[in-house]
């Protein structure tokens, strides 16, 4: 079988890369696991155009915004399916300090910031908010399993998917192209989420693999709450008083989360309901819990590229939390790159950077 590239794994970067690739006309294979565990089948999809404690605003935040969402309708209409949902964060200062640096913030930056913040209205009884907070426009979130699916359907119908495991030791490369089994290919994107650190390839970069989980509530006494709560820890409403909350990270040896040895339900649980705790008074009822496994690299960074001595094998890893914003915009940057030499951003190239 020959085709352009062979994309190795579909989780959110996989799928990101073949529909921009598609996009442009290419032949993809992509190979995936099937695995459960994995982190974009059980990720929020959150889109916090402020996130951490310090509101950073990236430089090109406006820019990959608009991308993702350009492409997230484009694959709704595509598919007939809402996947995407435009949501306000109610963000709440967790401290005094938090609320002075945000008033400094726009004090410094308004025009800069106007786009992202809007007064908070809450009802007192519901929240906890001694210190206040802000109203953040342009958040939402993406249904990513559900977005995952669309993708892998849209792959079988073009033949273009199969579920195998992909060994990086399996691959070989040449000038030309690549070869796995019986797949010629003149590219081999990794996409592998935390499993890129066990491979020969990129096992330079400095990922690790890191457990989350995430919760499944009823409150019904939030049942009236349409935005995204935000202090510490995270709620996002799913209808009629139910929600999603999370979440925790726990670093794991890569030893560890290959042999399965992942889930300690129990401190998840609790850590997250201390989350909830501390944004509502309004009791919780637990109906769901699930885990999976995150590819860390520092500060959410994700780094992208063709190996530097195997200028045909790519990596496409690293996208955290921020993956459903930045991802978008990464993927169409990574096709321009391959496909007519365009520049990678200083920012996320590999290089030689690891080595």
């Amino acid at each position: 079988m020959k085709t352009d590239f062979l994309i190795v794994g579909q989780g959110l970067a996989g799928s990101l890369l073949a529909w921009h690739l598609l996009g442009a006309g290419r032949r993809v294979l992509v190979v995936d696991r099937d695995e459960e565990s994995t982190s974009s089948k059980v990720a929020a999809g959150l889109v916090t155009p402020l996130a951490g404690s310090r509101f950073h605003l990236p430089e090109h935040l406006g820019e990959r915004l608009d991308y993702a969402r350009r492409f997230y309708w484009d694959i709704e209409e595509r598919s007939g399916q809402t996947l995407f949902r435009h949501l306000r964060i109610a963000r709440l200062f967790r401290d005094q300090s938090e609320a002075d640096l945000w008033r400094s913030r726009i004090a410094r930056e308004p025009e800069r910031y106007a786009r992202y913040h809007a007064p908070l209205e809450v009802d007192p009884g519901s929240l906890h908010m001694p210190f206040g907070g802000f109203e953040m426009r342009e958040g939402g979130w993406l249904d990513v399993p559900a977005f995952l699916e669309v993708t892998r359907q849209a792959l079988l119908e073009r033949a273009a998917y199969a579920i195998a495991k992909v060994r990086s030791e399996d691959i070989s490369a040449s000038p030309g192209g690549v070869r796995w089994k019986n797949v010629e290919a003149g590219w081999a994107v990794f996409c592998e989420g935390w499993r890129g650190a066990a491979n020969r390839f990129f096992d330079w970069v400095p990922l690790r693999p890191t457990c989350g989980g995430i919760l499944d509530l009823r409150l019904p006494r939030l049942a009236g709450e349409g935005r995204i709560l935000n202090r510490g820890g995270w709620l996002l409403p799913l209808g009629d008083g139910r929600f999603r909350a999370g979440s925790t990270y726990r670093e794991l040896l890569p030893s560890h989360a290959a042999a399965g040895e992942i889930a300690d339900a129990d401190a998840d649980r609790d850590e997250i309901l201390a989350k909830v705790a501390a944004i509502t008074p309004a009791a919780a009822e637990v109906v769901g819990q699930r885990t999976g496994l995150r590819p860390t690299i520092r500060r959410s960074q994700i780094f992208m590229g063709p190996h530097p001595a195997h200028p045909r094998i790519v990596f496409f890893n690293g996208f955290g939390s921020k993956g459903v914003l930045n991802g978008p915009w990464h993927a169409a940057t990574l096709v321009a790159h391959l496909l007519v030499g365009a520049p990678l951003p200083e920012s996320a190239e590999l290089g030689g950077r690891f080595l």
